[in-house]
């Protein structure tokens, strides 16, 4: 399992680089034809006092075109992530996305244009503290109906909230209770 773990994040990063390569070297053409180039920079990112990453400008609507995710914990009142990897994974293994967070941190932010192959796909997310560890399942607090699995449809941005499954959720037995009256 640890080979195949060091093996997912090799290819990861392989797989970025080409990315990245291939962005950069497309995007050359466009600019010696005279055609506009649309270069978008990232916002700068700062851990403020009250240990929520914040971006620079106001953070930034997903893609409408693509696929977008953002791994987040905002319904998981009083949890936030831990310094680590976190990858939104298909049942079988393949990762779909990645976010490396550090302590404190409440979100992902959108991550666009991910590649689905089908129009709706059940995902879960495993978080990761180090290279050549066991990973945490995250618990998923808006599954798909049906399922403890989170899910991402082709074309549409979705958040999945996520909470560590061994911490409870606070206010949740006052909820459970208004919820049976």
């Amino acid at each position: 399992m640890k080979r195949l773990v060091k093996n997912g994040a090799l290819f990861g990063i392989v797989t970025l680089l080409l990315l990245f390569v291939i962005g950069v070297v497309g995007a050359a053409p466009l600019a010696q034809e005279g055609l506009p180039v649309e270069v978008e920079s990232e916002p700068e990112i700062t851990e403020p006092a009250g240990g929520e990453a914040e971006a620079e400008d106001e953070p930034a609507e997903a893609d409408p075109s693509g696929t977008a995710v953002r791994i987040d914990f905002e319904l998981a009142q009083g949890q936030s992530a831990k310094r680590g990897h976190y990858s939104v994974q298909l049942p079988g293994g393949a990762e779909v996305a990645s976010w490396y967070a550090l302590d404190g941190w409440m979100d992902s932010g959108w991550i666009d244009n991910l590649d689905i192959a089908r129009e709706t796909v059940l995902v879960q997310v495993l978080y990761y503290p180090g290279p050549e560890t066991e990973p945490t399942v995250m618990k998923i607090l808006n599954p798909a109906p049906g399922t403890e699995s989170g899910w991402l449809g082709r074309g549409m941005a979705h958040a999945l909230e996520v909470a560590w499954p061994d911490q409870p959720i606070e206010g949740a037995e006052a909820q459970e209770v208004d919820s049976e009256l």
